[in-house]
């Protein structure tokens, strides 16, 4: 009975395919992009690393861009691509990264043992904060090598396999470097490190990257900044943006700031003895405050402060600068200060080339201290900021800038 189900199931796949219009899957590549929004650096980019999913896990991680569905339930069609991707593949399990730009629906596929593995929470969020960021700004190729990454560390994390990881540089959108939107597990077919087979290649079982602040906090950081600063120490703390939506861990290391009663040269040179173990669990060491300084400069650095004391996580000692609210006068005019300057940047061309989403997001961070001014609270998400600043959505930087500007 098996063997005819099998055939019975081969055969509907075939039949609905042809009746109703399924993407046939590419003969050479794991992504069906339509309106071709994805560079082609980042479509060989994404397919080498499915190839290597797919050798060592059996999971193919396969992405649909599509332009319109028509009056298809676009839940159900891209389910039902992925059970024919799948078939087709003859693979156990299967990811399918499905995207249509006209009913504006992103949204993850997982069948076989992908299903098994993978928790639907945890994707829901990754498409959240992966996804709707980069294409907001209609980076669509970013958005889907982020979270192609993302979904790489989720299956081998979830199958228990040991593996080196290590940022690499990996095509943007507009055709530079970064570092990389994820963690490299095909570079040579080698940086996969199963087991055995990890240790045959020198690779270091152990090593994996602080992917979380969760596990930052359960590592053994903490203490290493106790033992390193002992009493000098006052707070050791993840900050800023590191801990808004749209952050990405496998492109990014967790910035540690630090506020410590003497830091002096002297003293910030002891934490530099671990800089290769930082490297290594996915950590940079950021600023190292002083009760002195922080009062010296509250005035000057009032959208620094502001951020830190709202969005913050302490990873020993006090949190930092608790209750602490910014002079509104004096938050606006280095506000307004800093707008000014990137709209100089931007009219007579930054000496450094930067995109179009990297001025996005430095003003956004700034636009938060203006929502402070004028609501009194600390914004919770980037939509709520958004929505005070509507300008901000459109294409054009300086314009938005300008009308900023024009309303204070």
């Amino acid at each position: 009975m098996i063997p005819h189900a099998k055939i019975l199931s081969a055969f509907f796949l075939v039949f609905y395919s042809a009746t109703f219009g399924l993407p046939t899957r590419p003969e050479k590549s794991h992504v069906y992009d339509e309106n071709r929004l994805v560079s082609a650096q980042q479509l060989e980019f994404f397919d080498r690393l499915s190839d290597e999913v797919a050798k060592e896990t059996g999971i193919s991680i396969d992405a649909v861009l599509l332009d319109d569905t028509g009056e298809r339930d676009v839940a159900q069609y891209a389910s039902d691509i992925a059970d024919k991707w799948q078939a087709d593949a003859g693979v156990k399990g299967e990811v399918l990264i499905f995207v249509v730009q006209k009913q504006r629906r992103k949204l993850v596929v997982t069948k076989g043992t992908a299903s098994e593995i993978l928790d639907r929470v945890s994707i829901r969020k990754a498409e959240q904060d992966l996804l709707v960021p980069s294409f907001r700004m209609e980076h669509y190729g970013d958005g889907i090598l982020s979270l192609a990454g993302w979904l790489t560390f989720a299956i081998s994390d979830s199958t228990g396999k040991k593996f080196d990881i290590d940022m690499q540089e990996q095509p943007s959108e507009e055709g530079l470097t970064i570092r990389g939107w994820i963690f490299i597990a095909a570079v040579f077919g080698l940086l996969i490190a199963f087991g055995s087979k990890g240790r045959r290649f020198g690779f270091f079982d152990n090593m994996k990257k602080l992917l979380s602040v969760r596990e930052v906090e359960n590592s053994q950081w903490p203490k290493i900044f106790e033992d390193t600063f002992g009493d000098n120490l006052i707070s050791a703390f993840i900050s800023g943006k590191c801990l808004t939506e749209g952050f990405d861990a496998l492109a990014k290391p967790w910035t540690v700031n630090f506020i410590l009663k003497d830091n002096s040269s002297e003293e910030v040179a002891k934490i530099h003895v671990h800089d290769k173990r930082a490297r290594r669990d996915n950590i940079e060491f950021g600023h190292f405050y002083s009760p002195a300084e922080i009062v010296r400069t509250l005035d000057t650095n009032a959208l620094e402060y502001l951020h830190i004391a709202n969005r913050n996580a302490p990873l020993c000692g006090i949190k930092p600068l608790d209750g602490f609210e910014p002079r509104k006068d004096a938050l606006k005019s280095e506000c307004e200060h800093k707008l000014r300057n990137i709209l100089e940047q931007l009219q007579k061309g930054p000496a450094k080339k930067v995109s179009q989403k990297e001025t996005f997001e430095e003003i956004l961070f700034i636009l938060y201290g203006m929502s402070f001014i004028q609501t009194g609270t600390y914004p919770e998400t980037h939509q709520q900021v958004l929505d005070l600043f509507p300008s901000l959505s459109g294409k054009d930087p300086a314009d938005a800038i300008k009308t900023i500007l024009n309303a204070f």
